[in-house]
């Protein structure tokens, strides 16, 4: 997701739920327990100049508001002139909620400017009720290791509940290590209830629950720099801060299919 997107986002809270197949952001809302629930799921491709600094490699990732209070959040951009490290942390997969497989971002970044590969998306399916949006959607970043991630969303909007299911499609028996973060705003308290249920909530007194799938290993990160950079937010240039992600990874050997379940109180 490219910064403007992000404010496009975010400037969409006051609308309702929307599909845009053309652009392939798609705004699904919920006013419903009192509770004004905007999630921006982004299934666009990564159509980006291969000098262009502004991509990410964050195929299907989303983000939460509740209350037009960001929640569960894109980690921003930090800086354009920050070292190497840090630039393809915020700019990779693992700084986005969505799945990243063996090591390797959706879009390999070769220097702070410079791609050498992009991912191409496709929405499969989308269905809209009164009370329901149920939305499908694949992309091909991992094509070399013969991997198709694809990710439903099942919105109920009476209950403020949503469903997703990550599918990882493998062509061939294999070992593929899965990592799956789910970032959080830096004033929002996270509890663990036990190993794949947390509670979410804000200074705002707003509050969620997700759980994550049984077959998944979970702990929770803030501001970790070793072994890896995981657990950081950057709402401005020059600035970071550690922020709380529930860092989710398993090892399979064939396709496999991981939901996890968020509901808003």
């Amino acid at each position: 997701m490219t910064k403007t997107e992000e404010r496009l986002g975010k400037n969409r809270v006051e609308q309702a739920s929307e599909i845009d197949k053309e652009g392939r952001h798609l705004i699904l809302r919920s006013t419903a327990k009192n509770r004004d629930v905007y999630m921006h799921f982004n299934a666009a491709s990564s159509d980006i100049l291969p000098k262009s600094a502004q991509g990410h490699a964050d195929a299907l990732s989303f983000v939460l508001h509740i209350d037009k209070n960001p929640f569960i959040i894109d980690p921003g951009n930090n800086t354009y002139q920050v070292e190497f490290a840090w630039k393809k942390y915020f700019k990779g997969t693992l700084s986005h909620n969505t799945v990243k497989i063996n090591l390797k971002d959706q879009a390999e970044i070769a220097r702070p400017f410079v791609w050498l590969s992009h991912y191409k998306t496709k929405i499969v399916e989308t269905k809209t009720d009164n009370n329901t949006i149920r939305i499908k959607a694949q992309h091909d970043g991992y094509k070399s290791m013969g991997i198709t991630h694809l990710r439903e969303i099942i919105f109920e909007k009476s209950k403020n509940l949503i469903w997703i299911n990550d599918t990882i499609e493998c062509e061939n028996p294999g070992f593929y290590f899965v990592e799956l973060p789910f970032h959080f705003h830096p004033k929002t308290f996270i509890k663990q209830n036990n190993p794949i249920n947390f509670q979410a909530s804000s200074e705002n007194n707003n509050l969620l629950y997700l759980v994550t799938d049984k077959k998944l290993k979970t702990k929770i990160v803030k501001g970790q720099i070793i072994p890896q950079i995981l657990g950081w937010y950057s709402d401005s240039i020059d600035h970071k801060e550690p922020c709380t992600t529930i860092y989710c990874t398993a090892y399979i050997e064939r396709t496999e299919t991981f939901q996890t379940i968020i509901l808003i109180k």
